[in-house]
């Protein structure tokens, strides 16, 4: 008997979510008839990483499978792509440790929000994003942001059916980041765990402070009493992309890049990025890094082949092979 990891992709527009539903379409149901049709067996059953709503979609979705076959895994991935409808696709299938389970083995998750400020609707984003046709402030949603990193009471920031369903409302966020680019707004969230609307209660409380109908204090709040009142909207489930799933803890990496601080340098695409988006020197914003990455406050950590480095409203990406400074930007 095989264990098989799988990662998949989905637009999640036409489905009731990840897990199987008794009245109607979900992902799981159309994965393992999939699945079932492909080697012509009655349908596996799949263990899914998360359980998402229905309208939410997924760019890294993980998956495993016990399944008592000789088929190469590229051969799952072929024959399923072949038969999955266009709106489910599947990234990537290799054997794992017979103890892998795709939920309980998660370390952290990413999901991203999508938020389309521009005047019209776009027809390209129908169900791809959530249209709020003003401008946002960027800069006091990242205020706030910070105030969600580290371990928390997040009852405030759950539907309250949610929460008859946990042991506990307390979650670590170890990343929270608002950006905006060519009328799309995202906000990145990444945590240890994230409860029912979760996301989409903050994406809203930051939609809230950037409006000015929630201030700084009642995020505190929040955080302290596990009020749901002094959070935000719960935005619309088009938005919302389960990103990435990580089976590896967060590392705190900052005596490794400490000790490599004088070989930073920069890629002549990261002086244009950094000139762009900081409006500083490339050697200001090196002397930065040394004099500041040692502080308290900063925040390193590994993500990919990269180093994420966070001080204040400064991110740094650095390539962990070479450290040389990718890029970086003001929040």
């Amino acid at each position: 008997m095989r264990n098989l990891k799988f990662f998949i992709a989905y637009n999640g527009a036409a489905y009731h979510g990840f897990q199987r539903q008794g009245n109607a379409l979900s992902i799981q149901e159309v994965v393992e008839n999939t699945i079932g049709k492909l080697l012509k067996i009655p349908p596996p059953v799949i263990y899914g990483c998360s359980r998402t709503d229905t309208g939410v979609h997924a760019r890294r979705f993980c998956f495993n499978v016990r399944i008592d076959s000789t088929i190469p895994c590229e051969g799952f991935i072929k024959g399923m792509n072949t038969l999955l409808p266009s709106d489910i696709v599947v990234l990537s299938c290799e054997d794992a440790p017979e103890d892998f389970h795709a939920r309980y083995c998660t370390k952290s998750k990413e999901y991203v929000y999508l938020i389309n400020i521009k005047p019209t609707r776009d027809v390209f984003l129908q169900n791809l994003a959530f249209h709020y046709p003003y401008s946002l402030n960027i800069s006091k949603m990242n205020e706030a942001a910070k105030l969600f990193i580290g371990e928390h009471d997040f009852g405030g920031f759950c539907r309250a059916v949610g929460k008859t369903t946990v042991k506990t409302t307390v979650r670590t966020i170890y990343e929270l980041n608002v950006s905006q680019n060519d009328g799309i707004c995202e906000i990145r969230i990444r945590g240890n765990g994230f409860l029912y609307n979760m996301v989409r209660i903050v994406a809203g409380t930051l939609i809230y402070i950037s409006e000015g109908k929630r201030t700084l204090d009642d995020v505190r709040r929040a955080l302290e009493t596990g009020e749901r009142e002094f959070a935000g909207a719960t935005l619309p489930p088009e938005g919302l992309y389960l990103n990435e799933v990580f089976y590896d803890e967060p590392q705190d990496n900052t005596n490794e890049l400490l000790g490599n601080l004088d070989k930073l340098h920069t890629t002549q695409l990261g002086e244009q990025r950094i000139r762009k988006n900081l409006e500083l020197d490339v050697d200001d914003v090196v002397e930065w890094a040394r004099a500041q990455i040692g502080l308290p406050s900063a925040v390193i950590s590994r993500v990919g082949k990269n180093y994420q480095i966070t001080v204040g409203d400064i991110s740094i990406t650095v390539n962990a092979g070479s450290y040389t400074i990718i890029t970086a930007h003001k929040k």
